[in-house]
């Protein structure tokens, strides 16, 4: 009697631990929450559903176990107990434990319906003008296409087939391509196959994205034919991404966005959102800065991996300052309008530009700062967001990333819906998160 009562206690005592164990988990969980912040419109709505899915889940599992314990304890195994009786159930309980979860069940759909439509559709009585983007995705970058001044994007990923009797046109009419001895052919038709998949080869080379130069509403797209430039979108406008794959099924996912879609080849995907921060204001936000009392706690810290591409923050506090326009030091350079640390040069007798404000830092950089005795450095993360693929989509996939750089609204028409002057730049460099 004495051992049966030792082992109902530590059963017991086993049952209650094993309650505040998942309890604890649970706690951990809630206060070390796992999702990236958000910087969408609609990600509050998809961080609420999937919170309150979590939620409900965690309540049905606890429940669901301490019911378990509780009766593995209770019920568990007593030679005087008498044999269990048959039961024809309880129809009440039943009807409750059927028409709640169909209610929860319901009501989740509904709202998940709801979240999903504007996510991949849009919001239907939008006033606000949408910025559309194509992206097509690669083994294993990224190519982004805008639209142009005229608001329309061409047509893309247009290839020729061997049976083809005649080549894409261009802008200039009918083309002909020349391949080893097949000269000034009509179509790959013209040529034997083998000979044909090669010219077609020669022609993708040449036209890597597939661009219809014969669509008059691709005329003024803004594109490049080599994969890999940061991707650009504005604050407060609904950005439409059309998606598609050159190649393999990769995954356009923007984790700060709350976006995630396949690109599959030969299919065109579309989703909607709408940032709410530029990467100037993240740059500038105080939870992303730090400062490091001496150059060498940061070359420390520059050795873990998350730290290798701080920025550094210059303004009128940084020290130590120039005394004069010959001197090593700190100073507001008002032709390129920004503060820059300098030193001086006894070779060339010159002053030469060491860092400028919200340049990425090396180690080489925080050095030769060290060196005309700068001891405090504050440093900043890049404002882009990260797009990663999600999809397997073959042995480079890792590295299968890019960068997605919120600007104001104005700034983006400036670069992408208003016809660039002759010698204007492509707008690339203005975001800080470019430079050098």
């Amino acid at each position: 009697m004495v051992l049966a009562a030792l082992d109902k206690q530590r059963l017991n005592r086993f049952a209650i631990e094993s309650f505040w164990i998942w309890v604890l988990e649970i706690f951990v969980i809630a206060v070390s929450w796992w999702l990236p912040k958000n910087y969408s419109e609609h990600g509050v709505a998809a961080d609420a559903l999937f919170n309150c899915i979590f939620w409900i889940t965690t309540l049905v599992m606890i429940g669901t176990f301490a019911a378990m314990i509780y009766f593995l304890v209770r019920y568990r195994y007593n030679p005087e107990r008498k044999k269990a009786h048959f039961s024809h159930g309880n129809p009440k309980l039943e009807m409750i434990w059927t028409i709640i979860p169909a209610i929860i069940l319901t009501f989740i759909s509904l709202w998940s319906k709801k979240v999903w439509d504007e996510y991949r559709y849009g919001v239907g009585d939008e006033k606000r003008k949408v910025a559309t983007i194509l992206v097509i995705g690669e083994q294993f970058q990224w190519n982004v296409i805008y639209p142009g001044p005229d608001g329309k994007l061409g047509r893309y990923l247009i290839y020729p087939k061997p049976s083809d009797s005649l080549w894409p046109r261009n802008a200039e009419g009918p083309v002909t391509v020349s391949y080893g001895k097949y000269q000034d052919t009509k179509g790959p038709a013209d040529m034997p196959y083998e000979d044909a998949v090669g010219a077609i080869n020669q022609y993708t080379a040449d036209n890597p994205l597939g661009k219809d130069f014969s669509d008059p509403a691709g005329k003024d797209d803004n594109f490049v034919p080599q994969p890999g430039r940061p991707i650009y979108i504005p604050k407060g406008r609904p950005v439409e991404v059309q998606l598609s794959s050159k190649d393999v099924i990769h995954d356009f996912f923007l984790p700060n966005f709350r976006v995630k879609l396949d690109a599959v080849p030969g299919l065109r995907g579309e989703l909607h959102f709408v940032p709410t921060m530029t990467s100037k204001d993240l740059e500038n936000d105080p939870t992303n800065r730090r400062i490091y009392q001496s150059p060498d706690e940061l070359i420390e810290a520059m050795k873990r991996p998350e730290n290798q591409t701080l920025l550094i923050v210059m303004d009128e506090k940084s020290l130590p300052k120039a005394a004069d326009s010959t001197s090593a030091g700190a100073s507001y350079d008002k032709k390129a309008g920004e503060w820059k640390y300098s030193s001086f040069n006894a070779a060339t007798k010159k002053l030469e530009t060491i860092i400028r404000d919200r340049q990425p830092l090396s180690e080489d950089r925080v050095l030769a700062l060290k060196n005309i005795g700068v001891k405090e450095i504050t440093t900043c993360r890049p404002g882009y967001f990260d797009l990663v693929c999600q999809e397997l989509c073959g042995a480079g996939h890792s590295k299968m990333q890019g960068q997605v750089i919120v600007v104001e609204s104005k700034e983006y028409a400036e670069m992408f819906e208003t016809k660039p002057d002759a010698d204007a730049d492509s707008g690339a460099e203005k975001s800080p998160v470019s430079r050098k």
